[in-house]
């Protein structure tokens, strides 16, 4: 797309534009580690079980992942701006909720609310980045990942010293203030897309079929459903209370642990754009990195699994950076389709992916809330062991997917 002077869209042209969407991701991650860190808060307040804890967190992502593919026809129908603004005011809208809850219904509502106020977080800015910097996509959904990153850090250490001083209703209202800001932001640097003639709304969602219709998805998308489902509902939710349960680490260490993952993560992913991008110039396949990423990762795994406690630590740091790899799936996916369907291909991608997300954090809490806890409610280590085991199992089956489709060229419609 041209910019106003009729010249080719730059770099330095493209970020400031895609600035406010490089914060969304940044600030959806806040909202779904604080959620981790506020856990035991919310348990003792509410006297929530670890299936209804892993329920009010999971909801957040099956709003998000609902959200996806309506998503994806509003963004390449009317453009970033306006949807963008639509569900910025509907994240405000579902913090107050939460904050305001008095019982595990007005948790669920809200989480919900924010999970699709916070659901354009990463197609956002790959739909701006299609528009205004489309020669850079591996770099920009590498920025934009890696932003999710930065957030998770800031949720960590920063929001838990936070905690420290003021209520978690409190601290809530301040991220709510942050959704805020992000509104303003979009209202000042990004541009309204000129509408042009376009099929009609149930055209455009037919073409879905499309998209779902073809191996171009279904071949990759396993990988990066199983990897960001465990990754996300670990980072969010299990991480923590494993470090906490197996590790024996004190509420502040398992704080500086989870800053360091986090940090870990986006630095990740920004190695992975870069790497995504250099081979792209270069007619390579950027599978081998991803495929390699996603066995490491589950050999990580399996050491926490085993209870190698003494390394605990980098194990869980080196996993955060080995996730970055299942994300990469997503410029693959894209470029697998015509750039008419972006958004869609992403949003079909992310509607899947959250569906997972949303599964895998229900039933990792399902299977932890089987054995009973503590009296000063700790889980047992056999209860995170069974849920680990549970998660690589899934992934491997994932690999295993994606290795038969490619023997056998599996093709669909």
């Amino acid at each position: 797309m041209a910019s106003d002077d009729g010249k080719a869209p730059t770099l330095s042209t493209g970020l400031p534009i895609l600035l406010p969407f490089l914060l969304y991701p940044a600030i959806d991650f806040v909202f779904r580690i604080a959620t981790g860190l506020i856990a035991p808060d919310l348990s003792r307040e509410f006297t929530l079980s670890a299936a209804e804890l892993g329920l009010v967190s999971s909801v957040f992502f099956f709003a998000f992942g609902l959200a996806q593919l309506p998503l994806g026809v509003a963004f390449d129908r009317f453009g970033p701006r306006p949807i963008a603004l639509g569900l910025f005011a509907v994240a405000i809208f579902g913090a107050i909720l939460i904050v305001s809850a008095n019982g595990i219904t007005g948790l669920i509502a809200g989480r919900i609310l924010l999970g699709i106020g916070m659901s354009a977080s990463l197609i956002a800015g790959i739909k701006t980045a299609s528009l205004w910097l489309p020669d850079r996509m591996p770099l920009a959904t590498s920025l934009l990942v890696g932003a999710t990153g930065i957030g998770g850090m800031m949720a960590t250490v920063p929001f838990a010293a936070l905690l420290g001083h003021v209520d978690w209703r409190i601290g809530f209202l301040g991220l709510a203030g942050s959704i805020g800001l992000l509104f303003f932001l979009t209202l000042l640097q990004v541009p309204s897309v000129e509408r042009h003639q376009s099929p009609g709304i149930l055209a455009q969602f037919r073409s879905f079929g499309t998209v779902f219709g073809s191996m171009g998805l279904w071949r990759f998308a396993p990988i990066a459903m199983m990897g960001v489902g465990v990754g996300s509902a670990y980072q969010t939710l299990w991480a923590p209370l494993w470090l906490r349960d197996v590790a024996g680490y004190p509420a502040e260490t398992v704080a500086w642990v989870m800053f360091a993952m986090l940090g870990t993560y986006a630095a990740g992913n920004f190695a992975f754009g870069w790497l995504a991008q250099w081979r792209q110039r270069r007619g390579l396949s950027h599978m081998p990195p991803v495929l390699t990423a996603v066995i490491l990762l589950i050999g990580c795994q399996t050491l926490l699994a085993l209870e190698f406690v003494s390394a605990a630590m980098p194990l869980w740091i080196a996993s955060a950076f080995l996730l970055s790899g299942a994300y990469a799936i997503y410029p693959i996916v894209t470029a697998n389709f015509p750039a008419e369907f972006a958004a869609r291909a992403s949003t079909a991608l992310n509607f899947l992916v959250f569906a997972a997300v949303f599964a895998i954090q229900s039933v990792l809490g399902l299977i932890i809330d089987s054995f009973p806890p503590s009296a000063s409610g700790h889980f047992g280590t056999d209860a995170h062991q069974w849920a680990l085991s549970t998660a690589i199992g899934l992934q491997a089956l994932s690999l295993a997917w994606y290795g038969l489709s490619i023997r056998h060229r599996w093709r669909l419609g």
